[in-house]
C-alpha cells in the first residue's frame, strides 16, 4: 500500500509575462483554501476513432498539447491579483503570451508543470457578492506544457 501526502494549499502559481511587471516573475494570489483552485483541459482529444461501414475502424492520434487553464480566485490587494492581471492583459491586447508555472509538494517532493504561450481567454470584468468574497473564474489558453519529470519511457 502506498500513501500520498499533499499539504492543502501548499502550491505556487507563477506568471512570467513581458507585458506585466516588466517580465519579472509574479506569484499569483487569491486562491481559497476550500474548493478546486486550478483545472486544466486539453483543447483537442488525443485520439479519434472513425467507424467504417464494414465494421472496421481507423484510429487517428495526435500529440497536440494545447489547452486551457482555469483558475478559481478572488480579488486581492496583492501584486499577484490574477483578476487584475488578466483584465489588464485582455485590455492591452496581448500578442506575446507568457509562461505560467504551477508547483505543488507531493510526498515532500516538488512537482512543477509549466504552461507556455499563455494568453487570457476570459475573465469577468466584475463580480459582486453579498457577505463573501466574489469568486472569479479566470481562463487562460496555452500552446503547450511540460512537467519537470517529463521523461520518455523505454520499452
Amino acid at each position: 500500500m502506498s500513501d500520498t501526502v499533499v499539504a492543502a494549499g501548499q502550491f505556487t502559481v507563477t506568471l512570467i509575462h513581458p507585458l506585466w511587471n516588466g517580465g519579472t516573475p509574479t506569484a499569483i494570489a487569491g486562491f481559497r483554501m476550500e474548493g478546486q483552485m486550478v483545472q486544466t483541459q486539453q483543447l483537442m482529444d488525443s485520439s479519434k476513432i472513425i467507424a467504417l461501414a464494414n465494421g472496421d475502424t481507423i484510429t487517428i492520434t495526435n500529440n497536440n498539447d494545447a489547452g486551457t487553464l482555469t483558475f478559481n480566485v478572488v480579488k486581492t490587494s496583492d501584486a499577484g491579483d490574477m483578476v487584475k492581471i488578466a483584465n489588464y492583459l485582455r485590455r492591452v491586447g496581448d500578442s506575446v503570451g507568457g509562461v505560467i508555472s504551477i508547483s505543488q509538494e507531493v510526498n515532500g517532493v516538488s512537482q512543477t508543470t509549466t504552461f507556455n504561450v499563455c494568453t487570457v481567454k476570459s475573465v469577468p470584468p466584475l463580480n459582486i457578492q453579498g457577505n463573501d468574497a466574489s469568486d472569479y473564474q479566470v481562463v487562460w489558453n496555452y500552446a503547450n506544457s511540460s512537467n519537470d519529470d517529463d521523461t520518455e519511457s523505454e520499452g
